[in-house]
């Protein structure tokens, strides 16, 4: 098995976390008008799902980019922070780009209560 890029430790995951709290938390949690959205889960069922789409419906996808975005609603116009994915792909000149209307996954399960950083 191959270990892919970017993997981190536990401390790191925590670190990364509580540098979040520190840095980012105030301010989301005033611009929400209440504790924001600190994470999203997605079943690796549904990533698998995506995954497989994604590469279905576009024939150069190498990636998939994360965004963090806000959904709203006419009930909570402030809405929470979300985060949604984008299949990507090379531009022959280095650069991934996200696909230009390809179909993105969002709708992940909230942390519980939302506020709670890592781990959960």
């Amino acid at each position: 098995m191959s270990i892919p890029k970017g993997i981190i430790t536990a401390g790191e995951a925590q670190d990364l976390s509580d540098n979040w709290t520190k840095l980012r938390s105030r301010e989301n949690n005033t611009a929400a008008g209440k504790p924001d959205n600190r994470s999203s889960w997605y079943s690796l069922d549904d990533m698998q799902d995506f995954l497989n789409l994604i590469k279905e419906e576009n024939k150069n996808v190498n990636g998939v980019r994360f965004y963090l975005g806000t959904e709203t609603t006419q009930k909570d116009p402030k809405g929470l922070t979300t985060i949604f994915m984008v299949p990507t792909e090379a531009d022959g000149k280095g650069n991934n780009k996200d696909i230009p209307n390809a179909k993105g996954m969002d709708r992940g399960e909230q942390g519980d209560p939302v506020q709670n950083g890592y781990p959960q």
